[in-house]
């Protein structure tokens, strides 16, 4: 367990001028949250910084990495299906990261009918909704791009106007404890009006060996992904951690379903920072958990469905039914 020193562990008062300087203090106050918890854990939105969020883009390029390559397979096996008929919506992506999904989804759709869509992405990272709205303008001129930098958790963003098709892809939502999934998922369903439609991406489970490979890559680069979360710590926290002191650990835990990724220490650690008085003792060997990975059965994703009140109109898979996108209406 984090062992606090005997000086008190309050965060600073910051000037509460504007929404921004409000946003960082919460952002901070989180992360001061997670590093004195029993298990130290930063959330995994803290991944997607300019540098995190280039990372992941090269992660979804590796072999061992089928998660993003199977579902793209899926929308356009079935993006016809699935978007050819849509116009004159509100076209929601939460945490759309870069714009390569949304890009096969917009394929799918009638030249004519781009310019009644709005497209809604939604994302912590304003790089990525900056690039994305670079490279979607040019691909597709007539259609209306109204990004918004946030917590999609939160749900801001999305109009309630006309129907909305609200995409949550890259299994995003494996990335939740149970509760929270419960818990945002009820959300959802509450917003949504009828007609409205969640295309969700999840990932299914399957042999061990092909999960625990897809983060532990070769080349490493989910290591570097991994512990540049503690350079976004020290930018948002000031904290003095060092990505050498770390070790990566990714694992596949068959009790919960889900790949777990923990940076653990290599040595004793004293972490100290502007924003708390004292210091946080971290044991040598101890970790801090970054990232939950859920991976589902048919069985558990319809149970989701029904507790949120949501109905399953479809469920898309690929042919080695490694992954799954399912279309949920209210």
């Amino acid at each position: 367990m984090p062992r606090i020193s005997q000086i008190p562990l309050v965060t600073q008062l910051v000037s509460r001028t504007t929404q921004k300087e409000i946003a960082q203090e919460e952002l901070r106050k989180e992360l001061l949250d997670g590093l004195i918890a029993e298990q130290m854990y930063i959330s995994s939105k803290f991944f997607y910084n300019k540098t995190g969020s280039k990372l992941f883009e090269w992660i979804t390029q590796l072999p061992e990495y089928y998660p993003t390559r199977t579902e793209k397979l899926i929308i356009k096996a079935f993006g016809q299906e699935l978007f050819g008929h849509l116009s004159h919506i509100d076209l929601v992506e939460l945490g759309s990261g870069d714009c390569s999904k949304i890009s096969l989804v917009l394929n799918s759709i009638h030249t004519k009918q781009l310019s009644t869509i709005i497209y809604r992405p939604i994302d912590f990272s304003s790089s990525s909704i900056n690039a994305s709205k670079r490279e979607l303008n040019n691909t597709f001129p007539t259609l209306q791009i109204e990004g918004e930098v946030a917590d999609f958790t939160q749900l801001q963003g999305i109009p309630n106007g006309q129907p909305r098709i609200i995409c949550f892809f890259g299994s995003t939502i494996g990335n939740f404890e149970p509760h929270q999934t419960k818990a945002l998922l009820n959300r959802l369903s509450h917003i949504m009006n009828a007609g409205d439609q969640l295309i969700m991406g999840m990932d299914l489970v399957k042999n061990i060996n092909i999960l625990e490979a897809a983060y532990n890559d070769s080349q490493r680069i989910t290591e570097a992904f991994n512990k540049n979360i503690l350079r976004s710590c020290n930018n948002t926290l000031g904290t003095n951690f060092l990505t050498s002191d770390f070790k990566h650990i990714a694992f596949f835990n068959p009790i919960k379903s889900r790949i777990e990724m923990h940076l653990r220490a290599n040595n004793d650690l004293f972490i100290k920072s502007p924003y708390f008085n004292g210091i946080i003792f971290m044991n040598k060997g101890e970790t801090i958990h970054t990232e939950n990975s859920h991976k589902y059965s048919l069985q558990s994703i319809y149970e989701m469905a029904e507790q949120s009140d949501l109905t399953i109109k479809n469920t898309f898979k690929d042919p080695q039914e490694w992954f799954a996108l399912v279309q949920l209406t209210k």
